[in-house]
């Protein structure tokens, strides 16, 4: 008999628990993030969607108007290619990307990284969806998403051989919190994801019957 496969937040929680240093520190800065309001003034359900045209992983430029005239958008922000939280939901966006199709909404995630850093990401985890660039986090600053990473944290990044200003081209050491959005096709916000603990996720079940509410 097949084993049923596993959820997004069972494989995630098995990345949380995989390394119970990183857990400790996360759990630190997860905790700061929250006592400091992290993502409180983050654009919610019912708010208009800012307008915004990014490039895309291939470099074309993708006004998200080209987008909702199709429909819906999801809209998923993520840290990066070297987050393993990230390429976790990153692939179940990719297995469910055919059901929100199938709904009329168009899937886009959203990087920080430069576009040959989305790029790599799709080739690696067979991505057919869109990638978006937001070079500097300027859209996610709009969404009011974005933090300073805490010099603690950056020192262990550091140690991990992680090279933000390599990998993001800038020496800001911000992050999004990771935030799922779908838009209605008026450009307003008809859900909102944001958690500042970004080991978890919004399961695309959920995307999926919000979808269907707006059917």
């Amino acid at each position: 008999m097949m084993s049923e496969p596993k959820s997004l937040a069972k494989n995630l929680a098995e990345i949380r628990d995989s390394s119970p240093l990183w857990k400790a520190r996360y759990d630190a800065l997860v905790q700061g993030l929250r006592d400091a309001g992290v993502g409180a003034s983050a654009l919610k359900a019912g708010d208009a969607a800012p307008e915004f045209a990014l490039a895309n992983a291939e470099g074309r430029i993708v006004p998200v108007a080209d987008l909702l005239a199709k429909g819906p958008v999801v809209l998923s922000f993520y840290r990066g290619k070297w987050c393993p939280y990230c390429v976790t939901e990153l692939e179940a966006l990719r297995d469910a990307a055919s059901d929100i199709a199938a709904l009329g909404a168009t899937l886009v995630a959203v990087t920080a990284e430069d576009c040959g850093g989305a790029l790599a990401a799709k080739r690696k985890h067979s991505l057919e969806f869109e990638i978006l660039c937001d070079l500097e986090n300027g859209l996610g600053l709009t969404f009011g998403l974005v933090f300073r990473v805490p010099e603690t944290i950056r020192r262990f990044y550091q140690e991990a051989d992680l090279n933000f200003p390599l990998i993001y081209g800038n020496e800001s050491w911000f992050l999004p919190v990771p935030a799922t959005y779908v838009i209605g096709q008026d450009g307003t916000i008809r859900h909102a994801y944001i958690n500042p603990d970004f080991r978890e996720r919004l399961d695309p079940a959920i995307i999926l019957d919000v979808l269907k509410g707006l059917g």
